[in-house]
């Protein structure tokens, strides 16, 4: 009786086990889930590479054979029954012969390949082929398809897109606060030093290095951890109504004092058409950030003439230009001057010329503001950036604008009046960090504050309890130890004394949930390292109006 080509075959034929041993060495050496199924499909062992038994949970399968059955538990038959065609006997026709009078029609002819359904989740589908050996099938070698397996790595590699985002979106959330702590002791500590060593010229004047080093380090710091948040995707624009007429006004107040110190002359045009009616619906906050960054720039590289902010409409849009009469930039670099680090004009890297990092912030806030960046430039005539916004139709909005949007823009001030005495002013000062808290003390003290120190709930609640009346001012970190935040100290001490105390917030981080939370409590926030000038003027401004400018 002839012996079924679904029989195994016996070892002893060489032809046989040589084509069986060069499967295996393809199977394993395969990149994409593979399984190598050895003799009939009823009767099979079956090998897995690694791929393949990772996505099965075996991880034996790839380093010994398995029974279909033992591997796949429920799920062979189904896959035993799309194996059996491939080892029909491919010498038969399509009929037992022309004179067979009863025209019976013969077994198909064995087909190339056959695709194989592996009961997995999700799902993957293999490419199974037979091996022959002497004309005979001596088992199949499945491979899974291209689509699938580039669906499968496509997967794969956007959970772990996904996991990485969250770890590194934990990171700068710690990161963004955790980093800038030492930075802004040093800044109060070099703040108290410089005023102890007035008066010794050499001292003061290491001091003014120590400064000069402190400052470049804080700007590194801060754009390298606004990129950072920015590739993460933690930022979200807060759309608004937004008056370009009246945010190139104020930004043209805020950057007039730096272009004259150089002797540029800073001037903004407006068309007549556009004064009052230029609004588009945006971010205020990242679109100014966008033009910050362009206006800096114009300055830093302009030796002489001077800096043009125009707003102009072109195919229905509004344009936001910045020219210049700088060094201009070569055709052939207008692209790589959005990289980071990439400084056509400081090779040495001075930092005091900037970083090359402004660009590289404004080309990420313009894909997320749909804000599109362009730049024209000729070497040694200067050059003209442009953001490019949607304009919003005559009256779309307006209505739910805020109210400083809608307002002609007012002129910078230059701080307000100064010297407003502190002296006795009673100060609740909330940090976890004792080196801030040490140089907060420093600062305070030496201006003729009442220093009240607490790291923690408990602290505030004992330190509070000495006092004799509110203090006349809270100034906490927004992150302290446990699940407690400055908001919470700030609503306690207003709760224990039934007083509105003016509040100042320290912080790190950016989040607007935050920020929110802040102008709800009338509260101002000033963000790390922050400059002890900047503190003094809110804490001039609490005392001078008893409030805080939010």
């Amino acid at each position: 009786m002839p012996r079924s080509s679904a029989t195994p075959l016996p070892p002893t034929d060489q032809r046989h086990r040589e084509c069986l041993d060069n499967a295996r060495r393809v199977c394993a050496a395969g990149t994409v889930p593979t399984m190598l199924v050895i003799g009939g499909p009823d009767i099979a062992a079956v090998r897995c590479n690694g791929a393949l038994a990772a996505l099965l949970n075996r991880p034996h399968a790839a380093t010994r054979d398995e029974s279909g059955h033992g591997l796949l538990p429920g799920g062979w038959p189904a896959v035993a029954e799309a194996l059996r065609p491939l080892y029909v006997d491919g010498t038969k026709g399509e009929t037992k012969g022309k004179g067979d009078a009863k025209g019976e029609a013969a077994a198909p002819a064995r087909p190339e390949v056959a695709l194989l359904r592996l009961p997995t989740e999700p799902p993957v589908t293999l490419r199974a082929a037979p091996l022959l050996a002497g004309g005979r099938v001596v088992g199949v070698l499945a491979t899974a398809t291209l689509d699938d397996a580039i669906a499968r790595m496509a997967e794969t590699m956007r959970a772990e897109v996904e996991r990485t985002s969250a770890a590194r979106s934990r990171f700068l959330a710690s990161a963004s606060h955790d980093l800038r702590q030492p930075f802004q002791a040093m800044r109060l500590f070099l703040d108290a030093l410089t005023t102890q060593v007035d008066g010794n010229a050499r001292a003061t004047r290491t001091a003014g290095m120590l400064a000069n080093a402190m400052t470049a380090g804080e700007r590194l710091l801060n754009a390298l951890l606004d990129i950072s948040t920015l590739d993460a995707g933690t930022v979200e624009a807060d759309l608004q109504t937004v008056s370009l007429d009246a945010l190139l006004q104020s930004l043209a107040e805020e950057f007039r004092p730096q272009a004259e110190e150089k002797g540029l002359r800073l001037r903004v045009h407006v068309p007549a058409d556009a004064a009052g009616r230029a609004f588009t619906r945006s971010d205020p906050v990242l679109l100014g950030r966008i033009v910050r960054n362009l206006l800096a720039n114009a300055i830093r590289y302009t030796q002489r003439g001077g800096i043009l902010l125009g707003l102009r409409k072109r195919d229905g849009r509004w344009r936001i230009e910045v020219w210049d009469t700088g060094f201009g930039i070569p055709p052939d670099k207008q692209d790589v001057i959005f990289d980071e680090f990439h400084q056509l004009t400081n090779p040495s890297r001075d930092p005091t010329r900037g970083l090359g990092l402004g660009l590289a912030i404004v080309r990420r806030l313009s894909v997320l503001l749909n804000a599109p960046i362009d730049v024209q430039s000729r070497s040694g005539r200067g050059s003209v950036f442009a953001v490019t916004v949607e304009p919003l139709a005559d009256g779309e909005g307006l209505a739910d604008a805020p109210a400083d949007a809608l307002a002609p823009a007012a002129p910078v001030d230059g701080g307000g009046a100064t010297g407003v005495p502190l002296d006795g002013m009673r100060i609740l000062v909330v940090d976890d960090d004792s080196m801030v808290l040490s140089g907060l003390q420093l600062a305070l003290e030496s201006w003729g504050c009442a220093f009240v120190p607490a790291a923690n709930m408990r602290e505030v609640f004992a330190a509070v309890d000495g006092l004799e009346g509110p203090p006349d001012a809270i100034l906490t970190d927004l992150r302290l130890p446990g699940k407690v935040s400055g908001f919470d100290v700030i609503d306690r001490v207003r709760k224990l004394f039934r007083a509105d105390i003016p509040a100042v917030v320290l912080t790190g981080e950016t989040a607007p949930e935050s920020l929110l939370e802040g102008q709800r409590r009338g509260c101002a926030f000033l963000h790390k390292p922050l400059h002890p000038d900047e503190l003094r003027r809110v804490l001039e401004e609490v005392r001078r109006n008893g409030k805080t400018a939010c």
